[in-house]
């Protein structure tokens, strides 16, 4: 729903940011809200404070705040009581304490609570369960269907808790809560010893969005040794997308200055200035920054990228800077001109570049080793490099090739242990064998083949026959092939062997 034309909510937007601390601060005391944090978030609380009623068509209150923006010394003439700032026709019990301040958070901006602070009394042995009835108005339940920025979370605080300080959101150890006896699925502890990184619970996707519908919340928890604080808030969410937006909007950290800061550090005699190298990945996602950025309060020249630091924050918000791990902000972020021109200036390709003392800035490839050629797959060929054979190996051959070597067996009385030679000297006009030949090609098998030739097969005629008992009253030779006695089954019998009956023995 868009703001009547009456409320010239624009005008009133542009005075917000003529008003000094002092006004702006009294300005939320006016309105029942925070008065502490830096000037860019009371300006930003007051305008969605503006814009909230605005929106719920509430031009009493509208033109109050608007008469304390364009004339800040009228608030201190007496005034009458400012009505609450609560959802209307809901009136809300009165706090049996303490109503917690939360600390200001650039994801989303409280507008209104939809519930009464609920007290969680000490329970060390035992365990408790509190009850809220969440109703929407019909403004809100319109609002939570049309507008998806907008939203409702839970949140809690534990004691110390005081009027004056803010606190950060935590729940108790072991709790357990469920919207319309649908349990929430969400991160309760944050980090382990990590105060502040616990985000509070949304559950605007668990509610029924009518007007005057009773959506049930219960919130069980055990062992506590301290009290906790907890209430239910309609909060206006702001994506990591716009504040990236608004950072490259606001703020920035021009080249000049960089250079200047450079020089600076250079001339100071009591440090000797050496070149240093500067990363183009961001240390968070190790991809190439896309927009680079750094706190006001770090020293250093790295830079990580605003999208990455804020989707990590987004999730768990610790708030401190990924490269010397101080506590930054995101009012004190700001981009780096110095490192986004360098980043527009070099190819995707490269990681890293050089920075000198006065400034200047080169590539690491220009300094470093040169870059590897790159693997071309049609060049293989050319890759391949030809063995080329020893002299020695290369005059054997070419001897075998035109038969001018030759080796021969000696004959067997001659191989006898030789006094005058280990080898014979070769037969002239004598044939040459095919074994006798070097063959400097052949592999291990051959050549162990080579080496124990197979003897040849004894002829028929020379095996000696064995009889064995003959069915017709003759003897009948067994075996009279080499597979009975040969050579290589044993030694034959030095007689035949007869055993029929009538045949005298030799």
């Amino acid at each position: 729903m868009a703001p009547h034309p009456a409320f010239e909510t624009n005008i009133v937007e542009q005075k917000v940011k003529t008003l000094v601390n002092a006004q702006l601060k009294s300005i939320l005391k006016k309105e029942n809200l925070l008065v502490s944090g830096l000037k860019a978030a009371m300006q930003r609380r007051i305008v969605d404070q503006l814009y909230l009623h605005a929106n719920n068509q509430d031009l009493d209150r509208f033109n109050r705040l608007k008469g304390f923006i364009q004339n800040p010394e009228s608030m201190n003439s007496p005034a009458a009581p400012h009505p609450s700032n609560q959802i209307p026709h809901s009136n809300f019990p009165p706090v049996a304490g303490p109503r917690p301040m939360f600390k200001d958070s650039p994801f989303y901006t409280i507008l209104q609570h939809l519930t009464p602070v609920q007290e969680c009394k000490v329970r060390e042995a035992t365990r408790d369960t509190i009850e809220s009835k969440i109703i929407l108005t019909p403004d809100v339940a319109d609002k939570l269907v049309s507008e998806p920025n907008l939203r409702v979370m839970i949140f809690c605080a534990s004691e110390p808790i005081s009027h004056f300080s803010k606190v950060d959101v935590a729940f108790p150890h072991q709790v357990e809560i469920k919207v319309n006896l649908d349990e929430v699925k969400a991160n309760l502890r944050g980090l382990k010893n990590r105060a502040g990184s616990t985000r509070p619970a949304d559950i605007t996707n668990l509610l029924r969005k009518r007007a005057h519908y009773e959506n049930s919340m219960t919130l069980t928890y055990a062992l506590t040794h301290k009290k906790f604080y907890s209430v239910v808030n309609l909060v206006r969410q702001h994506s990591v997308e716009e504040l990236v937006a608004k950072l490259k909007s606001g703020k920035t950290i021009s080249k000049d200055q960089v250079i200047r800061e450079m020089v600076s550090k250079a001339q100071d005699s009591d440090v000797q200035a050496i070149g240093s190298i500067i990363s183009l990945k961001c240390p968070l996602s190790t991809l190439r920054i896309d927009v680079p950025c750094r706190s006001t309060v770090c020293t250093h020249n790295q830079c990580f990228d605003a999208s990455s630091f804020l989707q990590l924050q987004e999730q768990a918000p610790t708030w401190t800077c990924p490269v010397c791990n101080k506590t930054v902000s995101f009012e004190a972020l700001e981009i780096d001109l110095y490192v986004d021109d360098i980043l527009k200036s070099t190819p995707k390709s490269i990681d890293q570049v050089t920075v000198e003392p006065d400034g200047k800035w080169s590539r690491i490839s220009e300094h470093g080793a040169p870059p590897r050629p790159r693997h071309d797959s049609s060049s293989d060929d050319e890759d391949l490099v030809e063995i080329k054979d020893p002299p020695r190996v290369t005059a054997v051959k070419n001897e075998m090739a035109n038969g001018s070597i030759s080796m021969r067996t000696p004959p067997t009385s001659s191989r006898e242990q030789s006094t005058t030679s280990s080898v014979p000297p070769p037969s002239i006009g004598t044939k040459r064998s095919v074994s006798a030949v070097i063959d400097l090609t052949s592999d291990d098998d051959e050549e162990e083949n080579r080496r124990h030739p197979k003897k040849p097969a004894t002829p028929a005629y020379l095996t000696t026959p064995t009889y064995s008992s003959p069915a017709n009253g003759r003897a009948q030779p067994v075996g009279n092939s080499l597979g009975s006695f040969g050579p290589y089954s044993g030694n034959p019998p030095a007689k035949p062997n007869y055993i029929q009956r009538g045949y005298p023995q030799r």
